[in-house]
């Protein structure tokens, strides 16, 4: 696309969504086709769909990696003018699609979870630009991969239950679109940038109009210069007075997009994210972050303290080697500030650290019990799925344990 044309479609998409907008204050006249205002909530025959789509995918014995190319050749077949939406490099959606396909199937019988999500998605995938027939030529491409990779015993109940769940999802998705009233995205300018470890940075964005957010979330960030390619980043503060966002960036895993963000002006997605402490408690909180994990935790830490000062916390930090405590200097006027606060540095590959010392799901079923604690993770995914095991085996509920999904 040349830089005019470019230009041209973004003048458009942004008349389009200022009158989506308009649209939306004076509720005049019936929705986009395609769309509609009210979320779906009933599924009747979700059950059956589940074990139908979970079933098709133990029939794939492709790779992943195949799988998703099948699927970018069925979608871009007929529709070269799907390609602009995406990424210069398509490999690297391949494990998050691979991951959302899992998930859709898997989360079937959690409709309470799955559309709070689905509603965040149809949000945010208003920054791509997204139409409603998009969304069919997704379908068809995805059920056409998953029958070409199936093989022989994929049969039609198995197409169609693939088929009424993505258009359930579809349906929440859209319906969330269009009755958001907020931008599909917003402008931020980086105003520094701090390096703080070989292959971590802190970044500091201010937007052009309030990002709203809550302690916990994070955003999907886009440079200029790697287009249509969105990384997330969590922010690593509660929500302040001057409007400025905090983001720790690992560089060497992030790559191309972390690499450009330094010095430009960036696009930022609505914030993403359910693993927020939205109800008021008392209960005793442990704060577990790993590695860029720290974060969200922080944030939440934050949050908490400001304004419940009295509220008994526990921030365990850990990271492999003890020159990887990034932000201690942060954390530490954090814990002069709130006598409340206990903070906890844990190292795992370091003899030397005088500290505690192993993975953090060890250390924490070491140290327990937390049964009558409100608990928040983030970490890599291994991390949060070992930790999740942990504390369940130690009799904390499931709804005292705060996390975003981790990629299986």
């Amino acid at each position: 696309m040349s830089k005019g044309a470019s230009g041209d479609y973004e003048q458009l998409l942004a008349l389009h969504h200022a009158m989506q907008l308009r649209r939306s204050l004076r509720n005049d006249g019936p929705p986009p086709p395609g769309q509609t205002r009210r979320r779906p909530t009933e599924y009747p025959q979700r059950h059956e769909d589940q074990q139908l789509m979970l079933a098709s995918l133990e029939m794939i014995t492709s790779s992943a990696d195949e799988v998703v190319r099948s699927f970018y050749a069925q979608m871009f077949l007929g529709r070269p003018y799907l390609r602009n939406l995406f990424p210069a490099n398509l490999r690297a959606d391949s494990d998050r699609l691979f991951s959302a396909l899992i998930g859709l199937a898997e989360s079937l019988d959690r409709l309470d979870e799955m559309v709070p999500h689905l509603a965040q998605l149809g949000r945010d995938h208003r920054k791509y630009g997204i139409r409603p027939a998009h969304y069919d030529a997704v379908r068809d491409a995805l059920v056409s991969a998953l029958r070409e990779h199936a093989g022989i015993a994929w049969g039609p109940d198995h197409e169609a239950a693939w088929r009424r769940a993505y258009d359930f999802a579809a349906a929440v998705m859209q319906s969330s679109e269009a009755a958001s009233t907020d931008p599909p995205y917003w402008q931020g300018t980086v105003v520094a940038h701090e390096r703080r470890h070989d292959t971590i940075a802190v970044l500091r964005v201010r937007t052009d109009v309030a990002y709203p957010y809550r302690a916990g979330q994070y955003a999907t960030i886009e440079s200029p210069r790697v287009p249509r390619t969105w990384r997330q980043y969590s922010m690593a503060t509660a929500p302040r007075s001057d409007g400025v966002l905090e983001f720790h960036v690992r560089a060497v895993e992030l790559g191309q997009v972390s690499n450009a963000l330094v010095g430009h002006t960036i696009r930022l997605g609505p914030a993403m994210g359910t693993a927020i402490l939205d109800k008021p408690s008392q209960a005793p909180l442990l704060v577990v972050g790993g590695g860029t994990g720290l974060a969200p935790c922080r944030a939440v830490v934050e949050e908490v303290l400001a304004g419940q000062p009295g509220r008994t916390v526990q921030f365990v930090v850990g990271v492999r080697h003890t020159d990887e405590f990034y932000d201690m200097t942060a954390l530490t006027a954090l814990g002069r500030r709130y006598p409340a606060l206990t903070l906890l540095p844990a190292v795992s590959d370091d003899p030397d650290f005088p500290g505690p010392r192993g993975a953090l799901p060890d250390l924490v079923a070491a140290s327990g019990p937390w049964s009558d604690h409100e608990i928040y993770v983030s970490g890599p995914p291994a991390m949060i799925h070992a930790m999740d095991r942990v504390l369940r085996s130690m009799d904390v509920q499931p709804a005292s344990i705060h996390h975003d999904p981790a990629p299986a």
